[in-house]
């Protein structure tokens, strides 16, 4: 058991406001004890990581380099794909493109995330391409048709090709983050740029990381060859394995937490408020870690989506919030791009609000990220199941409003 320590730490009401305003944009739902926690964390992270730190009049410096490449007629993408990273967030790029420029004794951990998924996505390509060229009788084998027939027939189902299954872009949207903007924006691995790249199942880093023990093991002996089958369909079995990992792992996160159940209240609100509470905060964490969104400003896209065109005096009712605060958080998107306003269709008095195009592609990423946080909770429920589960919940909302109706 790791040795901790107990002090107390008295905070005058600046600094406990600023505390709970930060919680509440980056860990809803969660303590002011364990936002405190966060943000030591992160102040001691930030201390130790070093890394190249790139001031803006450098990075204006790049993008005349990337202008005057393309003028003189030289090749340009690499001061184009740096930009972008930084662009993005994705300052790692910096790195990645000019090869290792930066010592790894003051390189930050995002470089190592980057190199990680450039083995995944290597990984990957390589045993989809092996068994893209293989035989028909050689598919077979790998999935085990042969023998997989009579399991079939008593219900089974069949094995699945190869394929990346992407990352979890719910517990790690980082490594998400930068597979995309390989895939997208630096142009590689062209095999995997029509695809979602957000996984349903087994795109968790420990998932991933099994089979590249296995590929890192393989990898020596496949100089001018590719995977045999019988490796292929052992690169495959390795999935039960990684997911069991991931599941002991999601126990361990919160093995300090005491365990509590409301089963002996027999009380419905509190678990529908709690696992309100948890997809909530995990949704914010998503919008926080991918595009720097509050969740006052995750809030306001999501209903904009749905209610798109809309007054500012109608967002702030579906957003239960008052008007003012929802016209400073739409301002903010504004400026960023996300939101625009026009003159309203039926009354010129009035001014509405819609999502740009770039807002429109964040709220279709947040909404991928929704449904994957949706498959992992409900698991493997049958849809016939689960159909059920909701009419029972849609009727007990509908009981639920003839008690305050």
């Amino acid at each position: 058991m790791a040795k901790t320590e107990r002090f107390e730490m008295r905070l005058d009401e600046a600094s406990a406001a600023a505390i709970d305003a930060w919680r509440d944009a980056n860990m809803a739902g969660a303590s002011r004890a364990q936002a405190v926690r966060a943000l030591i964390e992160r102040g001691l992270a930030g201390a130790a990581g070093g890394g190249p730190r790139f001031s803006d009049g450098e990075k204006t410096l790049m993008a005349f380099m990337g202008d005057l490449f393309r003028h003189l007629g030289a090749p340009a993408e690499r001061v184009d794909a740096v930009c972008r990273g930084f662009a993005t967030g994705n300052h790692w790029a910096a790195d990645l493109e000019l090869g290792g420029l930066y010592s790894p004794a003051s390189s930050s951990a995002s470089p190592d995330d980057a190199r990680f998924v450039l083995s995944v996505l290597e990984m990957w390509e390589v045993f989809e391409s092996a068994f893209e060229d293989f035989s028909e009788a050689q598919r077979a084998q790998v999935l085990g048709e042969g023998e997989g027939a009579q399991r079939r027939a008593r219900g089974g189902r069949r094995a699945a090709e190869p394929r990346f299954a992407g990352f979890d872009a719910v517990h790690e949207p980082e490594l998400l983050r930068i597979a995309e903007f390989l895939v997208r924006e630096m142009r590689r691995f062209e095999r995997f740029a029509g695809r979602s790249l957000v996984a349903a199942q087994g795109g968790s880093r420990r998932d991933h990381e099994a089979r590249l023990r296995y590929y890192e093991r393989l990898l020596p002996t496949l100089a001018g060859r590719r995977p045999t089958p019988d490796e292929v369909r052992e690169f495959l079995g390795l999935r039960v394995q990684a997911s069991g990992g991931t599941q002991e792992a999601a126990g361990r996160g919160v093995s300090h937490v005491k365990e509590f159940s409301f089963h002996r209240f027999g009380l419905l609100a509190p678990r529908v408020n709690a696992l309100s509470r948890v997809l909530t905060r995990s949704a914010v964490q998503f919008a926080k870690a991918e595009y720097g969104l509050s969740q006052v400003e995750w809030l306001a896209v999501t209903l904009l989506g749905a209610f798109q065109p809309v007054s500012i005096g109608e967002l702030a009712y579906h957003a239960m919030l008052d008007a003012g605060q929802m016209s400073r958080t739409v301002s903010g998107l504004v400026e960023r791009g996300f939101v625009g306003r026009r003159r309203s269709d039926e009354d010129s008095r009035e001014t509405v609000l819609t999502l740009t195009v770039e807002g429109e592609g964040m709220r279709r990423r947040l909404a991928e990220a929704a449904a994957a946080r949706n498959r992992h909770v409900v698991g493997d429920l049958p849809e016939s199941e689960l159909a059920i589960v909701y009419a029972r919940l849609d009727g007990f909302i509908a009981r639920a409003r003839q008690l305050v109706d």
